[in-house]
């Protein structure tokens, strides 16, 4: 028995084909599970590690598969016909290999792992005794696609196989290598036609988008399939059969892979016998291009209104999208950018969301990293999220794991990366995406959200590194009290509005008594401990909402709102008091604002600093007198 609970876990490790998902493992093994009411779940970690020019950000993509413990599932899935970085591919594998759970790999063979897809060789056999029984072939190019991918390689080796039976050499019949995109197919029909090599009999094509590609760009230089020569292609995909013209290939459903997987899981589970290689009746499917009859396979008036109902619903999606991206940009905080990010899944088709985040995002300190590989777990936090249109809340992420298996059976649950550039700041959780079937284009969703996290981040860090140099700027570096660019910035501003409010504030101005003196018996170093003591007791005996300016040498000002004769003559007899058991004589001069007299702040200041001198004149006439 496998995992430790009732509940079964699967893992779904996967990379996403350029900006798409693929949905359609997903459907299939839902669908499998609910149609025999199994107590499973599953949890699939995606990524688009393979879209992206920059390295780093790939990186950050890919910690996503760093998330799982994966000895705690109960089986793991493996698509990872898409990881095209060699040492992340080796890095999964090497864990999957060490995790102590049955692995099943999705058209992708892999040794200690069970296969579970289509069979490539048979099909592209078929495919080839076909052309060369029935339409009289003597001329093959495979048109193939990246030569590393598994279902590309296993489709070559049918196609050796089939020249060798024939008694035909590479030499005349070549492989051609490039990607399953439709500009491969482009690229290879107009290499043909420039080097002026005399066209195959057919191009046996490693995909429909291939075969496409080839039969669009022919028709561009006066060719035409299949009276010129003939084309095939492979996956069923629509183009195929809605082409003009209609191309030859091969059906392979992929949600039957997905069921396939459950039904292999189940019997390994059950300790029944489970054969390493486990494939999905696939059927060879003939038409136009390779000079058959159209197949009679298609409804288009029904393939129209499919078209027309997904492309209105894709303009929906994206101007929802557009809209998020505008409210993000509008945002002052996280918490409210995580509100609407929130609001706008409630919109799509899926049943719940969840972002987890470390919460250092939220701090946004100048000089905040995030980790490269895995997470910060004890930094981790539940920004928001909601599920079945209710906004959910949660303690921990530990709360949030735990709510997932007591609710998961039966459900499909999607891990995403949060990341900037190669630093792993989180991850989304979404429930049920089923939205993702219709329109697989979740990179676009994906990449805006992170984007605006990333932009409102830096602009954070930029704002708190600007506050920083401008507390420097307006601060005296000795003292650390505030400077007369700060006199002149906070405190004059600051006197006009209370002013206006008609509230009364104090102007305290003080001098240090002797200070050249004390400076040329003890020493500047002295003399600088002297000054930053007199701010720090006039900073602490401070009223409320008030300022400590250090105006000259030792001359120094406090300012504060609500002032009467009592609290302004307390807070000089304290100072002078706390100072002098210190030994530090200073003189103090007051003067309260009266809203409304006309009088300016200086005005005041001057009357402050001449009450100031007329106690420093009299303590040295006391003093004088003494002697």
């Amino acid at each position: 028995v496998y995992g430790g609970g009732q509940l079964k876990k699967i893992a779904l490790i996967s990379d996403g084909w350029r900006r798409m998902i693929t949905y359609a493992w997903v459907d299939g093994i839902i669908r499998r599970i609910r149609e025999l009411d199994e107590d499973i779940a599953l949890y699939q970690y995606n990524c688009y590690g393979n879209w992206s020019k920059d390295a780093l950000h790939n990186t950050g993509e890919y910690n996503i598969y760093n998330l799982p413990d994966l000895s705690a599932f109960d089986g793991i899935i493996l698509d990872g016909s898409n990881i095209v970085d060699v040492r992340q591919k080796e890095k999964i594998v090497e864990r999957l290999q060490n995790c102590g759970v049955p692995v099943l790999s999705l058209d992708w063979y892999i040794s200690g792992f069970y296969y579970v897809g289509a069979d490539n060789r048979r099909p592209i056999r078929k495919l080839m005794t076909h052309l060369y029984e029935v339409h009289g072939c003597r001329r093959f190019v495979f048109a193939g696609g990246p030569e590393d991918a598994f279902g590309n390689f296993e489709r070559v080796a049918a196609y050796c196989e089939c020249l060798k039976k024939y008694g035909m050499t590479l030499d005349d019949n070549p492989i051609l290598c490039g990607d399953y995109d439709y500009e491969t197919g482009v690229n290879y029909m107009r290499e043909y036609v420039h080097s002026g090599s005399k066209l195959p009999d057919v191009f046996v094509c490693a995909n429909d988008n291939i075969a496409a590609g080839i039969c669009a760009e022919a028709e561009q230089w006066g060719y035409r399939v299949p009276d010129d020569f003939l084309v095939t292609g492979f996956d069923n995909l629509d183009k195929a059969a809605y082409f003009r013209p209609q191309i030859t290939t091969v059906f392979q459903d992929r949600e039957e892979i997905g069921k396939l997987c459950v039904d292999v899981l189940l019997r390994i589970w059950e300790g029944k016998p489970v054969e390493e290689r486990n494939y999905i009746p696939v059927t060879c499917i003939y038409g136009e291009s390779c000079g058959c009859p159209n197949n009679g396979m298609v409804n288009y008036r029904e393939y129209l209104r499919e078209k027309i109902v997904a492309t209105v619903k894709k303009d929906e999606d994206d101007s929802l999208l557009v809209e998020l991206e505008a409210q993000m940009a509008r945002c002052n905080g996280f918490r409210e950018i995580f509100e609407y990010i929130v609001d706008y899944f409630q919109k799509l088709r899926c049943d719940g969301v969840y972002f987890v985040v470390d919460r250092k995002l939220f701090a946004a300190d100048e000089d905040t990293d995030f980790p490269v590989e895995g997470y910060d777990e004890k930094n981790l936090v539940v920004a928001d999220g909601f599920e079945n249109h209710k906004r959910m809340a949660f303690a921990s992420v530990g709360e949030l794991n735990r709510h997932l298996e007591e609710t998961g059976s039966q459900n499909a649950y999607l891990f995403t990366p949060i990341h900037f550039r190669e630093q792993s700041v989180g991850y989304l959780v979404m429930k049920n995406g089923r939205f993702l079937y219709d329109n697989p284009y979740y990179y676009d969703i994906h990449c805006t959200i992170v984007r605006m996290l990333e932009n409102r981040f830096k602009q954070l860090q930029l704002e708190r590194a600007l506050g920083e140099l401008q507390e420097l700027y307006n601060h005296d570096p000795l003292t650390g009290a505030y400077n007369r660019i700060a006199y002149n910035e906070w405190i004059r501003p600051a006197f006009l509005d209370y002013s206006r409010q008609g509230i009364i504030c104090a102007l305290v101005f003080l001098d240090a008594d002797n200070f050249k003196r004390l400076n040329d018996t003890f020493g500047h170093e002295y003399g600088d401990k002297v000054l930053q003591r007199i701010v720090a007791v006039l900073k602490e005996q401070c009223p409320e909402g008030g300022y400590v300016c250090r105006y000259g040498g030792d001359e120094f000002i406090t300012f504060f709102p609500h002032a009467t004769p009592a609290n302004t003559n307390e807070y000089v007899q304290k100072v002078q008091k706390l100072l002098g058991k210190e030994r530090i004589e200073v003189s103090m001069g007051t003067k309260l604002t009266q809203p409304g007299d006309g009088e300016s702040l200086d005005d005041y200041l001057a009357l402050a600093d001449g009450r100031m001198y007329q106690q420093k004149q009299q303590r040295k006439e006391q003093s004088h007198d003494a002697q």
